[in-house]
């Protein structure tokens, strides 16, 4: 967890006032097609906090290295590296077990990253989706801090690290998420501000978002090309008169049955764009990408 600089706020009321329209996936971040806890119902669970003079001091968050164990302030979390670090807790699989855990791959680290519900592993796609991930850490820290009741635990789901700064990341379905979670949710929120990172409750997904990101999911590895159909696709692309759809750029090609998997390898990698709030087909409207290609 080197230190970040991290300009302007980028916790959760940076994220309020989202227009609705087109959601272009060559372009969206994470957040943009996400659900979030709306900041009301964080700050039930902030009055439940013990937030007096010194309190970064007083909480505690230990990590693991290994197999070994560190703890220190909160407030010194952003002196710590994260080279070497684990998942706080081990992730067990057996018949009669009711969450899901698992383990999902991201093309932007090149590594698995555990999850522990079917929603965990929806945000670990929707954020290797994005690109822009170079780091993340499953049950980064135990966080000890001091609300209703006395001592308290949390384990944040997911830290994130990018060029953007770094997010603390908590995954709770809306309408399932009682006092104490929005509690210890709050005081996630908290350390995130006081530490100059960005934090979100993600309760959902955008209608239609994970729907069409989970069928690009399908060409997202690397494939191999014999016929250059990437480089003319594109080529097609650019020189088409604006908008053209999904239909008539594999159509551009004898065979369009071998170039619509490569479409869609073309836009999980934001080379191509498309609107991922609306439903996908023939139809749906193409752009060449307005970011440069990675």
């Amino acid at each position: 967890m080197e230190q970040i600089s991290v300009e302007g706020s980028v916790g959760p009321r940076a994220l309020e006032g989202r227009v609705a329209g087109p959601l272009w996936s060559d372009v969206c971040g994470w957040e943009d097609l996400a659900l979030l806890c709306g900041e009301e119902d964080l700050a039930v669970g902030r009055a439940k906090l013990d937030l007096d003079r010194g309190w970064s001091g007083r909480w505690s968050a230990t990590w693991k290295v290994g197999k070994t164990k560190r703890t220190g302030p909160v407030a010194g979390l952003n002196t710590v590296s994260l080279t070497g670090c684990v998942p706080w807790r081990g992730f067990t699989w057996h018949t009669r077990q009711f969450h899901r855990p698992g383990l999902e791959s991201m093309l932007s680290t090149g590594r698995q990253h555990a999850f522990e519900s079917h929603r965990e592993d929806q945000f670990v796609v929707m954020a290797d989706f994005t690109g822009e991930v170079e780091e993340m850490l499953s049950q980064p820290f135990l966080l000890n801090f001091e609300g209703e009741g006395g001592q308290r635990e949390h384990i944040p789901d997911f830290l994130l690290l990018s060029g953007r700064g770094r997010w603390l990341v908590d995954v709770g379905p809306a309408g399932r998420m009682d006092d104490d979670d929005l509690m210890k949710f709050a005081a996630s929120s908290e350390i995130a501000l006081a530490l100059g990172w960005g934090y979100a409750v993600v309760t959902g997904w955008r209608p239609l978002t994970w729907r069409n990101v989970d069928l690009l999911y399908s060409r997202r590895r690397p494939m191999n090309d014999p016929l250059g159909l990437k480089p003319l696709l594109l080529r097609t692309a650019r020189a088409a008169a604006e908008p053209f759809s999904f239909g008539e750029l594999a159509a551009s090609y004898e065979f369009p049955a071998l170039a619509r998997p490569v479409l869609l390898h073309l836009l999980w990698h934001r080379q191509l764009g498309v609107d991922l709030a609306a439903p996908f087909g023939d139809s749906s409207v193409l752009r060449v990408a307005k970011e440069t290609v990675r």
